[in-house]
């Protein structure tokens, strides 16, 4: 079984969904948490035996990971339907512990999962634009220099309209894995994208490039969380062979 993670409104994970079923990836799921609230069986236990997961859906679905082959994980957030229920004084605290608990069952999944979990998001680690472009640099992508004051809002959005100054076009490119997708083989700009990738420590990534008037690159943005439309049918043709490679 293959598994994709999102909310239900995450109209790319659905597109992927689609898209990976019409190529013959079966058995897969889509599961979001919505789906992992009302009457649902959970078994999760972590020993010196191992982890292990065992869900068991309203509608009868399992999820085991014993029969679990590969993940996308789009995850942004604890169910919604979660936080409600708990008083509003602890909130803060329950969804904390939510996502604590989260955390660790999907990390208990011992199958290959485009992106694994941490501390700081629950599809991968969500930074702030000038960590990104901090990271982009280390990673040797052509970038602007980047400044930053107390007013962080309007740091940030001047600091987009003078990119955007630069460019007369946006592309993205996608890194899956070792795969990078949206550039010609024979770039330079494909090992840089792939250390970005390496040193986010981000399986799945998306990159934004603002693309100049003489076409150059200048690293505009990255995110764990892209538009996974925008890569196509090539994107689609990756997923499936990376999926498909990883099968036990």
């Amino acid at each position: 079984m293959w598994l994709i993670l999102s909310e239900k409104t995450d109209i790319a994970a659905l597109w992927v969904y689609q898209g990976l079923k019409d190529r013959g990836l079966s058995p897969l799921e889509w599961i979001t948490p919505q789906s992992l609230t009302p009457n649902v069986q959970w078994d999760h236990r972590l020993g010196e035996q191992g982890k292990n997961i065992q869900i068991t859906l309203a509608d009868g679905r399992k999820i085991d990971n014993e029969t679990i082959q590969g993940v996308i994980n789009r995850l942004v957030s604890v169910p919604f339907e979660w936080q409600i229920l708990t008083h509003p004084d602890d909130r803060e605290y329950a969804i904390q512990e939510l996502t604590a608990f989260y955390i660790s069952w999907l990390y208990a999944l011992p199958c290959p999962m485009l992106n694994r979990p941490t501390p700081q998001g629950l599809s991968g680690q969500w930074r702030h634009p000038s960590e990104w472009f901090w990271l982009a640099a280390q990673a040797g992508l052509p970038t602007l220099p980047y400044r930053q004051n107390s007013d962080s809002t309007k740091n940030q959005s001047n600091w987009s309209i003078e990119l955007t100054s630069y460019a007369s076009s946006v592309h993205t490119v996608f890194v899956v894995g070792e795969r990078v997708l949206g550039v010609p083989f024979a770039s330079p700009m494909r090992s840089p994208c792939q250390r970005l990738a390496r040193l986010s420590g981000t399986q799945f990534l998306g990159i934004d490039f603002a693309i100049t008037p003489t076409k150059n690159w200048l690293f505009k943005n990255a995110t764990p969380l892209p538009d996974l439309r925008l890569g196509g049918t090539n994107l689609l043709n990756s997923l499936f062979e990376v999926l498909q490679s990883k099968r036990s």
